[in-house]
C-alpha cells in the first residue's frame, strides 16, 4: 500500500466529519436533543449493527451505508469521536495485515487453511465485539463499562472493517465527485 497515511487520515477524517454532520441533521435529528434523540441513536446503533452482523462480506457495496451509520451512532452513544490518529492507525493495520496475508498465502494453502481476507478478519472482530456490546442479540455477560469498552472496540475494528472492505469491493462506476465507497477504496489503494 503506497499511500502518504498522514494525508490520508486527514482526508477521512474530514470524510467522517461530514458523514456524522448528516447522521445528526437527518438520522438522528428526528428528534430534539435529550432523551428522545438519544433513544434514537441508541434504535440507530442497534439496527445498523444487526444489518451489518446479518450479512456476508459481497463485493456489492451494500455494507457501506450501515457500516457509516452505525460509526456515527457508536461515536454518538459513547460521546466520543474519531480523529486523524484513529484513521492512520487503521490503514497502517490494514497495509501491514494484507502484506501478512501476501506473505502467508502460499503456506495456508499448504496446509488448507483459508486464513480471510483483511475485511472478513475485521468484519469477524466487529461482529464479536458488537455481539460482546449486546447489540445484536441483547444477551451478554459484560456490565455496562465493559459493554462501552466493547463498543469502542467495535468502532475500532468498524473502521479497518470499513476500509478494507472498500477495497474489496471495489465498486464500479464512473470517477465522480462523491465521497462514497469508490472514494474510500481510492484513498486506502490509489492503485
Amino acid at each position: 500500500m503506497d499511500v502518504d497515511s498522514k494525508a490520508v487520515a486527514r482526508e477521512l477524517n474530514e470524510w467522517f466529519q461530514s458523514v456524522l454532520q448528516l447522521a445528526d441533521a437527518s438520522l438522528f435529528g428526528i428528534a430534539p436533543e435529550g432523551p428522545h434523540r438519544d433513544a434514537v441513536v441508541l434504535d440507530a446503533l442497534r439496527r445498523n449493527a444487526r444489518i451489518v452482523y446479518d450479512s456476508k462480506v459481497e463485493p456489492d457495496g451494500k455494507l457501506y451505508s450501515p457500516l457509516c451509520f452505525f460509526l456515527a451512532a457508536a461515536c454518538r452513544q459513547l460521546h466520543t469521536s474519531l480523529g486523524a490518529g484513529h484513521w492512520r492507525a487503521a490503514l497502517d493495520n490494514i497495509g501491514d495485515l494484507q502484506q501478512r496475508l501476501a506473505n502467508s498465502r502460499s503456506d495456508s494453502a499448504a496446509v488448507g487453511l483459508d486464513i480471510g481476507t483483511p475485511a472478513t478478519l475485521f468484519k469477524a472482530e466487529f461482529d464479536e465485539a458488537i455481539r460482546q456490546a449486546g447489540l445484536v442479540d441483547g444477551t451478554t455477560f459484560l456490565g455496562k463499562e465493559d459493554r462501552q469498552v466493547a463498543l469502542g472496540l467495535a468502532i475500532n475494528w468498524g473502521i479497518r472493517f470499513l476500509l478494507a472492505y472498500a477495497v474489496e469491493a471495489r465498486p464500479s462506476g464512473q470517477p465522480s465527485e462523491r465521497r462514497d465507497l469508490s472514494w474510500l477504496a481510492g484513498r486506502v489503494s490509489p492503485d
